[in-house]
Formats: structure tokens, C-alpha cells, sequence
């Protein structure tokens, strides 16, 4: 009962951070940011809708009538619910049992063999997820230039449905991270004892896999796939813009009140909410809440005989050391030099031509001719070609990778800082009631797509369809960086929680509490020397995680600082600074054009920053070989 008990205290708190979440965007769609007051009054308007039956409806822009239709809740779930959800049951399906299949052969195979298969599934790993539309489909391009059959279609007309190809493409990620989380959870188990006792008997390595270790990788995988998962959600907002689907993402954006939002992330809240309670309940999960001696004393914040012991000469020129040995790794030193190369080379066009874009809308030859106009292929004249408007790829790139990798930086570090500095008061301040709540808000997370919520705080902030801003450029940057930021912050506080919980559990730490260890010793002295590789893996983790979502709400035409329309431009939002995601906004359309050279500098440049990041991620994780000093027989 008291299972039951939780699981729905669980879900009601879920529901209400769906419905304040939906309820966020009135506080940017007035002229006085802020206002708690319309805040509050849309919220008690939202608990009477839901209460009212006759409101269960969205509505939409019918274009055959030219008047706004509706679709009721029943209707919704027949139609686009299923369609969304079918698409994305079946791809994770299908991304599991590949993934599994993949990585028993690999296990099978030999070391050579291994590397290689690792190599390739990292450079798989930094595309990012929705440029697989467009190789799968030059693929199939290419299929039907030669044999004139087509073997998938691409976009769904009409009463077309398309499944085959949104359900191969929005499984490759996926499969990725399945493989890599399988091939981890299979090697630790292979070091347990239980499998030298069965090599003792003489079972083979086949045998081992299938009978000992599958049962335990299943299990194992079942509790880390929450991270999968959410980001599969994600992509499938992304897949269903790109394919044309009428499913959840195109509701949404029809309907963009309180009670749409609600509803729609209600709907896909609740089916994996549901399974994955239903499942918890079935198979043992280990309670991993900090050791209760932190309860039992009171611990003080500094003991000033402590102070002058913080900070010795002899532990500075350890970390130091340590330090030296980390950065004399080239896998590690390379991708920051890449990265730092990038960022100095946009920041010297700034100094040197003023970020200035060249706008080229007609190529003559010598004679005067006419031959070429925009958008103008890669060619002498311009090197990478030009955008739909005749703007230069090369120079919006030199301009905008700058915004990219500092803002990403930015809002990665501060999701870190601040979860790090909110784990402590999770860790040592809150009871045992108040981080079940905070674990129960982070597991609610991985059931709501994270594109799909920014998009919801972001529309109001960064869309303006006046064309006269009421906030300055500064001002809609902070709070991009704030939202995107905080966010995720429950998901950072549990997991960073619960790193410190594993060293608080340890015995030489609980011995210096009660030998009159202070808090901040116990968090300088133990915490941090175990935690920090821990954290900067997190902070490269984060980083990767935020160029992806650039990238989703470029794809979704929200810009980085915001956009506009125009009178001149009353179809196109005209970004107010050039950023590298706002350039993946023409994806849709190169879908449709096949004018790949549009697309493909500005992918090309979150793939290199996404591979680099992740081999930072890769070497930061690695021990360090240790270097032994040479004997001079002194």
C-alpha cells in the first residue's frame, strides 16, 4: 500500500510541474515581465479547465476553412497521440534489441576488432541526431537514381503516414548509447566473482553471456536507460517537425495555451511514468539516500583550528601535480586546443572585419553575365556558397561559433556550479522527505522532452511578431541561458546528490566526523578530491547535451538572442545576432531543396565540437597512467 502511495504522490507531483511549467509562458507575453499576479490568475484559470469537461479540446489552424478548429481529447488520442507514440515505442524497440544483439557479438569478439567498433561509435555519436534525416535519405537518393525503386518515403502528405524511415532515423542515437551502456554493464560484470566460478566449471564465454551476465545487464540496463530515453523524447519532437508528422509537436504549436500544453505533456508523461513505477516495483532497486550518521550529528560549518589546514602548501602541490599528469595527455589536450583554435579564429574576424557578412544576391562573369543567383553554390567566389538570401556560409560560421561555444559554456558551467552548491544543502541540510521529493522531480524529468520544455519557456522570450522588441539583446540572452539553465537543475542535484552520498557512506569519512571533522573539511578534505573528476566529466556531459539542443531549437526556428518579423519579411524570422544553430533553421527546406552545402558547414562544426567534447569526456574518465620517476641512485 504504501508502494501505491508513493507512486501517486509521485505522479500528482509530476502533474503539478507540468501544469506551472505550462502557465510559465505568461509571464513573458506582457509588456511588465514577471507578473506573479497574471501568473497565478492563469494557473487557478487552468485548475478550472481541467476540472471542466467541456474544455478538453485543442485547437488548430484549419487551412481549408481558414478559421481554427478542434480536436477533442479522444480524438487527439486515436490520431496524432498514436501516430507520435507509435513511431517512438517502435524505434526504441528497435535501437534496444539491435543494441543488445550488437554489443553480445562485440563482447564475442576479439580486442582489435573492439577498437574498432568503439571508434566508429564515437564518431556515430557526434552527429548530431537529426542529421541522420539527411543521410539516410541521400542514401536512398542514391538507391533510386540507380535502380528507380524507392525503398522509404520522407514526408507524410496528406493521409500519408510515414513510419519506416522517422522510426530508423530517430533510432540511431539511441542504439548508440544502448551499445555503449550494454558493452560497460557486460564488462563489469565479467570482473564479478560469479563468472571465474563458472569459468571454474568449464563453461565457455557464450555460455557465460547468456546464462550468468544477461540477466544482471538487463537489470542494470533497465534503471540507466531513464537518460536514453529523455533524450529519445527529444529527438522525436525534431523528427516529427522534419517529416511533416501531424503528431504531438504539431498540436502543440497549434495550440499553445495552458491547457494544450498541459494536456500534451500530460500524455507523454504518463505511459512511461506508469511503466517504469510498474517495473521499479517488481525488481529490487538499491535505496540510495546518504548514510544517516550526518543525522545523528551536527555537524559544524568550520572549526577555526581547521582554517590554516584547508589550504596546505604540500595538498596545493599534489592537486598540482595531478593537474600536470591529466594535461600531458593528448586525447585530452587536442579537442581543447581545437576547441580554443575555433573560438580565437571568431574572435579575430570580430576584431579585424567587425563580424561583417557579405550579402550576394547575383553572380556575373567578366562579360557581365548573369550566372548565378542566390543561393549560390560553393564555388571561387564564394567558398562555401551562400544561404536563400545570398548571405555567406563561411563568414555567418566565423561569426557564430564564438555564441555557440561561450554560451554553451556558460550555461554548462552554471548548471554545475549551481547543482553542485545545491547538492550540498540536498546532501547535508534536507530530510529524508524532502529529497525523496527532489529525486521524485528528477525522475519525473526523464519522462518529459527537454527540447519540447525549453521550446514552451523559449517561444514567448525569443519570438517577437512586432517587430520592436521590448528588452534589450543582453537581457533575452540571460534569460535563455537562465531557463536553459535551471531546467535541468533537479536532474543535476540528485545525480551530483548522490555522488556525494557514495563518498559520505565511506569509513574513513565517517571517522573524521566523529573525530570533529567540520563540514567544510568533510567537503574539501573528502568530497571534492573524489568528486571532481566526477564533475568535470558531468560538465562535459552537459555541454554536449546543450550544442544538441542548439541545435533542436535552431531546427524549431528559435534563435539564439531571439528573432523577428519584419514587414519586409513577414514569413521569415530575421535573427537579431548570427549564431551557428539559427543556421540549422533551413533544414526543413534543404530537406525539400536537397541543397545539402546550406547545411552541411554549419553540421559540420557541431560535429567537430561534439566529437571533441566527447573525447574530453572519454580522457577525463580514463585513469591516468602513472609516471614513474627516473632512479638517479641519490
Amino acid at each position: 500500500m504504501s508502494r501505491i502511495v508513493s507512486v501517486l504522490f509521485k505522479f500528482l507531483l509530476g502533474l503539478l510541474g507540468i501544469m506551472l511549467i505550462s502557465c510559465t509562458p505568461t509571464l513573458f507575453t506582457i509588456n511588465d515581465a514577471f507578473d506573479f499576479h497574471v501568473y497565478f490568475k492563469t494557473f487557478v484559470g487552468l485548475l478550472k479547465d481541467i476540472a471542466n469537461p467541456s474544455k478538453w479540446y485543442l485547437s488548430y489552424f484549419n487551412t481549408s476553412m481558414i478559421e481554427r478548429g478542434k480536436v477533442s481529447f479522444l480524438e487527439y488520442f486515436k490520431g496524432p497521440y498514436l501516430y507520435s507514440m507509435s513511431v517512438l515505442i517502435s524505434s526504441i524497440l528497435l535501437s534496444f534489441i539491435t543494441a543488445l544483439l550488437l554489443a553480445f557479438l562485440t563482447m564475442l569478439s576479439n580486442r582489435t576488432l573492439k577498437k574498432i567498433v568503439l571508434q566508429i561509435t564515437k564518431i556515430l555519436e557526434s552527429f548530431p541526431d537529426f542529421s541522420y534525416v539527411f543521410l539516410i535519405q541521400m542514401v536512398v537518393v542514391q538507391v533510386y537514381l540507380a535502380t528507380g525503386y524507392r525503398i522509404l518515403s520522407f514526408y507524410s502528405l496528406g493521409g500519408n503516414l510515414v513510419y519506416v524511415a522517422p522510426i530508423v532515423c530517430l533510432s540511431v542515437i539511441p542504439t548508440l548509447l544502448f551499445f555503449k551502456l550494454f558493452l560497460l554493464i557486460y564488462k563489469e560484470e565479467l570482473n564479478q566473482p560469479y563468472v571465474e566460478l563458472a569459468k571454474s566449471k568449464g563453461l565457455n564465454k557464450v555460455e557465460i553471456l547468456i546464462r550468468h551476465c544477461s540477466s544482471n545487464v538487463l537489470k542494470s540496463a533497465f534503471f540507466q536507460s531513464k537518460s536514453i530515453i529523455w533524450l529519445t523524447l527529444s529527438s522525436l519532437v525534431i523528427i516529427e517537425y522534419l517529416f511533416g508528422m501531424k503528431g504531438i509537436l504539431y498540436y502543440l504549436r497549434a495550440d499553445f495555451s495552458p491547457t494544450g500544453i498541459t494536456f500534451i505533456l500530460l500524455s507523454v508523461f504518463t505511459p512511461f511514468f506508469i511503466f517504469y513505477s510498474f517495473v521499479e516495483n517488481f525488481v529490487y532497486k538499491g535505496n540510495v539516500e546518504r548514510n544517516v550518521i550526518f543525522e545523528k550529528y551536527n555537524l559544524p560549518f568550520l572549526h577555526s583550528q581547521q582554517l590554516n589546514s584547508l589550504f596546505k602548501i604540500s595538498n596545493k602541490r599534489i592537486s598540482l601535480s595531478t593537474f600536470r599528469i591529466r594535461f600531458k595527455r593528448w586525447d585530452i589536450i587536442l579537442p581543447i586546443l581545437i576547441v580554443f583554435g575555433l573560438l580565437s579564429i571568431s574572435f579575430l574576424y570580430n576584431i579585424l572585419f567587425h563580424d561583417q557578412i557579405d550579402q550576394i544576391n547575383y553572380i556575373y562573369n567578366e562579360d557581365g553575365k548573369l550566372i548565378s543567383k542566390a543561393p549560390h553554390p560553393p564555388s571561387k567566389s564564394v567558398f562555401f556558397g551562400t544561404d536563400s538570401y545570398g548571405y555567406s556560409i563561411l563568414q555567418q560560421l566565423l561569426v557564430g561559433v564564438k555564441y555557440t561555444i561561450l554560451l554553451t559554456l556558460i550555461i554548462a558551467t552554471i548548471r554545475i556550479v549551481v547543482g553542485y552548491i545545491m547538492a550540498i544543502v540536498y546532501v547535508f541540510y534536507m530530510n529524508n522527505k524532502s529529497r525523496k521529493v527532489i529525486n521524485a522531480i528528477a525522475d519525473g524529468m526523464h519522462f518529459l522532452p527537454l527540447t519540447l520544455l525549453v521550446f514552451i519557456l523559449l517561444v514567448p522570450v525569443l519570438i517577437n511578431s512586432t517587430g520592436v522588441w521590448n528588452t534589450t539583446l543582453t537581457e533575452r540572452l540571460v534569460l535563455q541561458v537562465l531557463i536553459m539553465s535551471i531546467i535541468v537543475l533537479p536532474v543535476t542535484t540528485s545525480s551530483i546528490g548522490n555522488e556525494m552520498n557514495e563518498t559520505l557512506k565511506k569509513e574513513y569519512v565517517q571517522n573524521s566526523v566523529i573525530m570533529g571533522g567540520s563540514l567544510t573539511w568533510v567537503i574539501w578534505k573528502h568530497i571534492n578530491p573524489q568528486l571532481w573528476t566526477k564533475l568535470v566529466l558531468f560538465w562535459t556531459q552537459h555541454i554536449v547535451q546543450v550544442l544538441q539542443m542548439f541545435v533542436h531549437l535552431g531546427i524549431l526556428s528559435i534563435f539564439v538572442g531571439g528573432a523577428a518579423y519584419y514587414e519586409d519579411t513577414p514569413y521569415r524570422l530575421k535573427p537579431d545576432i548570427s549564431e551557428i544553430s539559427g543556421m540549422i533553421a533551413i533544414s526543413r527546406d534543404v530537406f525539400v531543396t536537397k541543397q545539402f552545402w546550406m547545411i552541411i558547414p554549419p553540421l559540420l562544426i557541431f560535429m567537430l565540437l561534439i566529437y571533441c567534447f566527447n573525447l574530453i569526456a572519454e580522457g577525463i574518465s580514463k585513469k591516468p597512467k602513472k609516471y614513474k620517476r627516473k632512479n638517479t641512485g641519490l
